[in-house]
Formats: C-alpha cells, structure tokens, sequence
C-alpha cells in the first residue's frame, strides 16, 4: 500500500470509528513533506513524510495523525512561549502519548512514554526533564504557529487561533454525538471546557458561521477519485455561499434593550460581509410574536423588537421547522435560563448565550459578555 492510501485509509478509519479525532482531522491540511522525517503539525497542517508512512503500519499512521491531532487541541503549537524548542516538543509528546495509548491507539516504535508522567501537563513536564532528556524527540512533532514574518503568533492574533482550536474542540464534539459515540476521561474534561469558551464572541460567531459552509465534505455527492481507485464511497468536497441562517431571539424581559442591540448590529455586519442566502429574525418570549426576513445589505438594526415575557425557545424551533425549512444553521440569542431545552432540531444550533448556563444538552454554547 503507497503511503497516500495509507494516509488516506487511515483518516477515513477515524472518520468512521473515531468520529471527533477524525473530524479534527479533515480541519487541517494534509501534506507531504520532504522537509521533515516523520509526522508534524503546526496547528493549520498535518506533514508527513513518505518513508516514515512506509515503515509505518495502518494502525500505527493513524495513531500517529491522532497524535498530532491531539497536539493541535491541547494547542501545544500555541503555548510554546519562550521554551526551547526540542525540549517543548518532548514534553508535549510526553503529556500526551499515554492518553492515546489508553485509548487503544498504536504507536510507532520510539513514541516517548513515561508512567511518572502521566497526568502531567507539558509545562508541568518541561520544568521536570533535563535539557539532555532525550538527544532527539524520535518522531513526531509540534511546531508553534507564526505569523507571516515566522514570528510566534502574540496578541490578537494568538487569541483568534485559540478560538479556532475551541470551534474545532466543539465541532468535533458534536460530529462524535451525532455518531453515536462516547468522549471518555481526560478528552471529555476538555470538551466541557470549551462548552462555555471566553472568547470574543463576535470574533467566534463569524468564525462558526464561515466553518458551517466551508470546502467540506457531503455524502450526498461522492469523492469520485476514492471510488475509484481505493473502492470506497466517501464525501466529496463542496463549496457553496453561506446559505439560510434563522435566529431566534429571546425578546423575553430577562434579555435587556442593550443586549438585543447589540447582537442585531453583530447580524448586520455578519448580513454585509458573508451575505447569507437569506436571513430570519424570530423574536420569541414564550410565543412567536414576529419573523423578518433580510437579504445581504438589508439593515437589520432598526428592528421594532416585539415580546417582554417570559422565557421559553421551543416556539422558535418549532417555527423554523414548520416555516422555515430551508434553514441550514440556527442561532439562537438567550440568557438559556430555560426549565426545559426546547426538542433538538435536525440542524446545527449555535447558543449565544448572556446567562450563566452552561449544561446545553446539544449544539455549541458561547458566553456573551458586554
């Protein structure tokens, strides 16, 4: 087997099996490599190098890609500082080989593990180990993320690239549930702590919504190069314009004058630059008092906001289903200080929520801080 099939073979097992690193997966790029020996990652990539690939087994190439997946969620290519390199890279291989040795991936002979360790996190590991711990990491790799002058990413710039490593962290989550499959110890940690993410929620909403529509994957209309030449039906990549986006907005007394303003000034901006197919506002207290419609550059700010209530979504859900099926991504603007979740529609649902309930039972949760 050549080492792209291998390659190739082994993210479509984890899309398959393990749906939430295999969806970590198919967000970072894929390349071969001349430049370095074995497997890498930056946070934006995946490198590989072809004879490392061939030495390897299957099992062993995709314990290796869930090995720099996991650098990318622990955001290892992020936290680096002014560490030294080589003695970064084996501290973080430290901190996480176990956890996927635990969880019955294989790895490649020379992957770094010590018991003491484990538990550990990499800074906790690199104030531990000698400069001379190991003469070379063996395999595998993390490099941080830099800017175009190859500079580590500080600032604003830093902090977008944590949020995209939450979006995927959350994303991922939700491809698991979706297929049916349990996140368990440690990971399960993580994912609960990317729930309620303090991130610049405008920063993120805009993200969110540009990744429900990227180049992704459909199984509606098969990768006719996979049918081909490895037998096997998988998604092809599309790329469309954002599509229909419906959002709910709690018009209920809880939910001040200030808060809705504000959010309706983020939906015009987001209404100008990504242009949506369409766009619904659905004001909701307890009952649907109203629906508007825009198109891109339509002005969404000068709403005349009707509703005072009480709290309860499930009317708005109810009515994008009934209403609007054409819907491709739900958001909904709420304290979330429901009694009860309304029912989970049959499409993504982003909650920007200004309350301090965390525990949504579906869907992707973001403080909304003013």
């Amino acid at each position: 087997m050549d080492a792209q099939t291998k390659i190739s073979r082994s993210v479509i097992q984890l899309v398959a099996n393990h749906a939430f690193y295999g969806s970590a997966a198919l967000r970072l790029n894929m390349r071969e490599t001349t430049d370095y020996d074995t497997m890498c990652t930056d946070g934006a990539n995946i490198l590989w190098n072809k004879s490392f690939v061939d030495e390897c087994s299957e099992g062993q190439v995709k314990g290796t890609i869930v090995h720099e997946v996991y650098h990318v969620i622990m955001s290892h290519h992020l936290r680096m500082g002014d560490r030294t390199h080589k003695k970064w890279n084996i501290a973080c291989d430290l901190a996480i080989n176990p956890v996927i040795k635990e969880e019955g991936f294989e790895l490649p002979e020379g992957a770094l593990y010590e018991e003491k360790y484990i538990g550990m996190s990499a800074e906790q590991i690199y104030d531990d180990i000698d400069d001379d711990y190991y003469e070379e990491p063996g395999w595998g790799g993390v490099f941080p993320m830099t800017d175009e002058n190859g500079k580590p990413l500080t600032g604003e710039a830093r902090e977008a690239a944590m949020d995209e490593v939450k979006q995927m962290i959350a994303s991922a989550a939700e491809e698991a549930k979706k297929a049916g499959q349990d996140i368990h110890g440690s990971l399960k940690d993580l994912v609960k702590s990317v729930r309620t993410p303090q991130v610049n929620w405008k920063a993120f909403l805009t993200t969110y919504l540009i990744n429900r529509n990227p180049e992704d994957a459909s199984w509606k209309r098969p990768n006719r190069k996979m049918l081909s030449d490895l037998d096997m039906y998988m998604p092809a990549m599309i790329s469309e314009n954002l599509g229909v986006v419906s959002i709910i907005l709690d018009t209920s007394a809880s939910v001040s004058k200030k808060e809705r303003e504000v959010f309706l000034s983020e939906l015009q901006s987001i209404n100008e630059s990504l242009k949506p197919t369409n766009m619904h506002v659905i004001c909701v207290d307890t009952n649907v008092a109203t629906c508007f419609s825009f198109s891109p550059y339509e002005d969404i700010t000068e709403l005349e906001l009707k509703g005072g209530g009480g709290t309860d979504m499930s009317p708005g859900f109810k009515y994008i289903e009934e209403c609007l099926p054409e819907t491709e991504t739900i958001l909904c603007f709420s304290d979330c200080e429901f009694w009860d979740w309304p029912p989970e529609p049959d499409k993504p649902v982003l909650w920007l929520s200004t309350g301090k309930n965390n525990e949504n039972p579906y869907g992707t949760l973001v403080s909304v801080n003013f």
